[in-house]
């Protein structure tokens, strides 16, 4: 069971990711970790502010012979903070102490948290409806692994999720508590979308076009969408572009948004 820690100056929101992703869920002398190697262990070096810095996406460019592959990585913290909400029964959820997980039908809470979703009135999606799902089950690009819980509230239009975070090393343990979320944005928060721009500085951006007095843009896009990569107009990225694109940032990993 984590720590809980509030700050000032932060919203509710960022609070809770943030003692999720600092929250320790121990080590096993089999996983992989070292002495200091899993997410909570980094992520305890970190300060919210230092969370809130980051990027929301980075691109690194990796050359194996004469193709290059790209390695996009999303922040989980701001993906997170960007597309979940905490309503009352969430922060009173939330609250709740979980000194065991003996939930017989959640993973990662207690039948006291169990209790609670019920007297609240809320269900889970049937499983064959892909209710529960673990990003590592898919084509994910997120900085660490999250687990779900699709639920519904008692309103049934509202849409819940249960939501873990992996802080260990083995993808099967070393998960955070189950908190409860409000998911406003539904399938967006599994969403690993992520866009960058390359600035070609040897175009010229100042020169107007004689017959319409526009300039030309020196950017180079590239978009990450369930594993595609495009350029502009939603062409997709070859070898060239994506070549032209490391070529011009030096190879060296580049910033990007969510």
């Amino acid at each position: 069971m984590g720590l809980v820690i509030y700050m000032e100056n932060e919203t509710m929101i960022e609070q809770t990711i943030y003692n999720m992703l600092t929250e320790n869920t121990g080590t096993h002398m089999l996983d992989s970790g070292g002495g200091s190697g899993r997410h909570w262990q980094r992520n305890q070096k970190k300060s919210i502010e230092d969370f809130k810095k980051e990027p929301e996406a980075t691109l690194g460019f990796d050359v194996s012979g004469d193709r290059i592959y790209l390695d996009p990585t999303v922040s989980v913290f701001h993906k997170l903070t960007k597309v979940l909400e905490e309503d009352e029964l969430c922060k009173e959820f939330n609250a709740m102490k979980v000194n065991r997980w003996d939930s017989q039908k959640y993973y990662g809470l207690s039948i006291e948290g169990e209790n609670f979703l019920f007297q609240n009135g809320f269900s889970a999606y049937d499983n064959s409806q892909g209710g529960v799902w673990n990003t590592y089950n898919f084509e994910n690009c997120f900085s660490q692994v999250l687990q779900g819980c699709d639920l519904k509230g008692e309103n049934y239009c509202d849409n819940y999720v249960l939501l873990q975070i992996h802080q260990g090393v083995d993808v099967r343990g070393g998960y955070t508590d189950a908190k409860l979320f409000l998911n406003t944005h539904d399938y967006t928060l599994i969403d690993d979308s992520c866009y960058f721009s390359i600035e070609d500085e040897l175009v010229d951006t100042k020169t107007k076009d004689m017959f319409n007095g526009s300039t030309r843009d020196n950017l180079l896009y590239l978009d990450y969408r369930g594993g595609e990569v495009t350029c502009r107009d939603g062409i997709e990225a070859d070898q060239d572009y994506i070549k032209k694109c490391a070529k011009l940032c030096h190879y060296k990993t580049i910033e990007g948004f969510i």
